[in-house]
């Protein structure tokens, strides 16, 4: 029996000491080296099926990066995808995009899609996790029950949607953490590559599908081919833009 101990003892020194050694350049919790810009949904039935995509934030460590999306479509078995370099943004974090393979369209009208996932970040040796405090992200779509088709991680606002309706009138869809429920929410456009801009306000919709954002809505009545357009929040004195990384939003009518 005391050997049975001894033995059971000497194993957990040995586990603890192996864990320590194999965690001693892990760094699990959450932090700002690695964080979620945003994630969304891509595609429709028409496309085939649908994939999760986004943007994630890390801070330039060093040059040899290596930023991965683990995911999971079903719970049970998990998947890596890398993200690849975008550019980097004003704050000095390197922008990556990602995109997930489509799950194919089950072909009927009812569906439900689910993408559960977490973002590792090697470097220099390290590993850094941004699993959203141990909750891990989800995105999915569904058409009977509820869903969280977008994520906002360090995004703190984000132009989701946009179209021109028959009659000229341009509408588009923005996303706003609730952090405040003071805020002013303006859409800045131009429709002549900037040589004049306009400003608009958006405004609060009536529609609240999260319980962590906010949905606002604005509408721009002034035909043209082409709009180019940013957005500004103003919360407590503090400004905010969302303007695409410096590369704006452009949307061209396809008629």
């Amino acid at each position: 029996m005391k050997k049975s101990v001894k033995l059971l003892m000497s194993i957990s020194l040995c586990m603890c000491m192996m864990m320590t050694l194999f965690s001693f350049n892990i760094h699990a919790a959450d932090n700002d080296n690695v964080q979620l810009y945003y994630a969304d949904i891509g595609g429709y039935y028409g496309d085939g099926g649908y994939w999760a995509t986004g943007k994630i934030a890390v801070k330039d460590l060093g040059e040899n990066k290596n930023v991965v999306v683990h995911y999971t479509t079903n719970g049970d078995t998990w998947f890596d995808v890398s993200a690849t370099y975008l550019k980097k943004s004003t704050d000095g974090y390197d922008i990556y995009t990602f995109k997930t393979p489509m799950v194919e369209w089950n072909g009927f009208y009812y569906y439900k899609y689910n993408w559960t996932f977490a973002i590792k970040y090697e470097v220099n040796g390290n590993t850094y996790w941004d699993n959203n405090y141990g909750q891990n992200y989800s995105v999915n779509i569904s058409n009977f029950e509820y869903c969280q088709n977008i994520v906002l991680g360090k995004c703190k606002l984000l132009s989701e949607s946009s179209y021109k309706d028959v009659n000229n009138i341009f509408h588009g869809n923005v996303m706003v953490k609730d952090y405040n429920p003071n805020k002013i929410v303006t859409v800045r456009y131009t429709t002549d590559s900037w040589k004049t801009y306009k400003d608009v306000r958006a405004y609060k919709s009536s529609y609240q599908p999260y319980s962590d954002m906010e949905l606002w809505t604005f509408d721009i009545n002034e035909d043209a081919g082409v709009y180019e357009y940013a957005i500004k929040c103003e919360i407590n004195g503090q400004t905010y833009w969302d303007n695409n990384f410096g590369d704006n939003y452009i949307y061209t009518h396809p008629f």
